[in-house]
C-alpha cells in the first residue's frame, strides 16, 4: 500500500507538502504542486490511513458489514450473527447501509479499506455494475495486501458466495410446493436485476416451471422493488394483465407480504383466490395471517459463519467455500389451485409502505 513519501517522491514534494494537500482542513498550497499531489495520489492508488497511521503492515480490529438496508428484517439477522461471533473475538462491527447506490457502497469499502479493518463483509448481493466491480477489486486487493479479509455472502461479480445458499435450488423447491398443490399458472414478483441474487433466484424460479413441464411466460414476471410496496406494485401489475394465475412466487418475504397486504386490500383471499410464497423467511413470515409459505435461509448462521470463514483467513489458512442448507417452510398462504379468477374490488386503504 502506497505511503505518503510513495505519494511524495512521485510528486517531488515533500512528505509535509502531500500531508497539507490530502489534509481534511484546507492547507495554504500552490495550485500547481496541488495538482501535482492528487495526480500522484491517484496514480499510486493512495488511501489515507485514518485511524493507524504508522502501522503500514497490520489492521485494526473493525469488521465492517455492507448491507444494502439496514431496516431490512433480512439484514437485521445477517448482522446479528456476524456480531455474535465478532464480539466474542474482540471484534468492532460497523455496518453501513448502501441503499444498492453503487458510488456509496464504493465510499464505505474505501473508508473501510482507509482506516484498515481486519474484515469486511458484503451481505447483500453484488450489484451488475462494471464501474464499481471494478473499484471494489481494487479496493479488495489493497484490504487482502494488509493482511485484512474480504467475505461475501451473496453472489457478486467475483463469483459465488464464500458463505451462502443455493438461491435457485430454494426457488424451484418453493415453485415445486406450489405445482404439487395443484397450481399450473405460477406468477413471480422478481428484484431488481441488476442484483446478482435476483437472477439466480429468477433461475430457479424457470426451473422449478421446467422441472414440472410448465412453460415460461416471459409476462407473469415482474421486476419491481425488493420490499413491501414493490409487492403492491407488483400484484396490480398482475392483475392488469388480460390472463389468469392462480399463485404468486416472490423473490423475498418484503414482496410477498406486501403482495398478500395488497390482495386483501383488493378482496382476494389468500390462499383461496391466490396463494403466495415467499424467499428468506424473516421474522414477520410467521406473524402474519394466514403464515407464510416460504424457503427458509439460515440467516444468523450465515452471518456468524462469514466472520468465522474471515477468522480463518486472517489466521492464514484457505478456508473452503461454505453452502448452508435451505428448508421450504409450509405455513397457511398455499391452498389448492382455485383456476375461477375472483373480481378484485375497490381498496379499502392506501398501499402500506415498504422497508426494504
Amino acid at each position: 500500500m502506497a505511503s505518503i513519501v510513495d505519494v511524495a517522491k512521485l510528486a517531488g514534494v515533500s512528505p509535509a507538502t502531500v500531508s497539507r494537500v490530502l489534509s481534511t482542513r484546507p492547507q495554504p498550497v500552490g495550485d500547481a504542486t496541488r495538482a501535482r499531489v492528487l495526480e500522484a495520489a491517484r496514480a499510486l492508488d493512495f488511501v489515507p490511513n485514518a485511524l493507524a497511521r504508522g502501522l503500514l503492515k497490520s489492521h485494526v480490529p473493525v469488521v465492517g458489514v455492507i448491507v444494502h438496508d439496514i431496516t431490512d428484517p433480512y439484514f437485521n439477522e445477517v448482522v446479528r450473527g456476524i456480531e455474535d461471533a465478532a464480539s466474542s473475538e474482540g471484534y468492532l462491527v460497523i455496518t453501513c447501509s448502501s441503499d444498492r447506490v453503487a458510488e456509496r457502497e464504493e465510499s464505505y469499502v474505501r473508508l473501510l479499506r482507509s482506516i484498515r479493518a481486519a474484515v469486511v463483509i458484503f451481505a447483500g448481493s453484488g450489484i451488475d455494475d462494471p464501474g464499481l466491480s471494478r473499484a471494489i477489486g481494487r479496493h479488495t486487493e489493497g484490504i487482502r495486501a494488509y493482511g485484512g479479509a474480504v467475505v461475501h455472502l451473496s453472489p457478486h461479480a467475483f463469483g459465488a458466495a464464500e458463505v451462502g445458499v443455493d438461491n435457485s435450488a430454494g426457488m424451484a423447491s418453493i415453485v415445486k410446493t406450489l405445482v404439487d398443490a395443484g397450481h399450473r399458472k405460477v406468477a413471480y414478483l422478481s428484484g431488481p436485476t441488476r442484483l446478482f441474487v435476483t437472477r439466480e433466484r429468477l433461475a430457479g424460479y424457470r426451473a422449478g416451471l421446467a422441472a414440472a413441464g410448465l412453460p415460461f411466460e416471459p409476462r407473469l414476471v415482474i421486476e419491481t422493488a425488493f420490499n413491501s410496496d414493490g409487492g403492491a406494485k407488483g400484484v396490480d401489475k398482475l392483475l392488469s394483465l388480460d390472463t389468469s394465475f392462480t399463485a404468486v412466487a416472490c423473490a423475498n418475504d418484503l414482496l410477498a407480504i406486501g403482495a398478500m397486504a395488497r390482495l386483501d386490500q383488493l378482496g382476494v383471499r389468500v390462499p383461496d383466490g391466490i396463494s403466495v410464497t415467499g424467499f428468506d423467511d424473516i421474522r414477520q413470515a410467521g406473524e402474519i395471517v394466514p403464515g407464510l409459505t416460504t424457503v427458509r435461509l439460515p440467516l444468523r448462521d450465515m452471518g456468524s459463519g462469514g466472520f468465522e470463514y474471515a477468522a480463518r483467513l486472517l489466521a492464514g489458512s484457505r478456508p473452503r467455500r461454505q453452502l448452508l442448507d435451505l428448508e421450504v417452510i409450509e405455513r397457511g398462504s398455499v391452498g389448492p389451485a382455485n383456476p375461477v379468477r375472483r373480481t378484485a374490488r375497490r381498496p379499502r386503504a392506501t398501499v402500506m409502505a415498504g422497508a426494504r
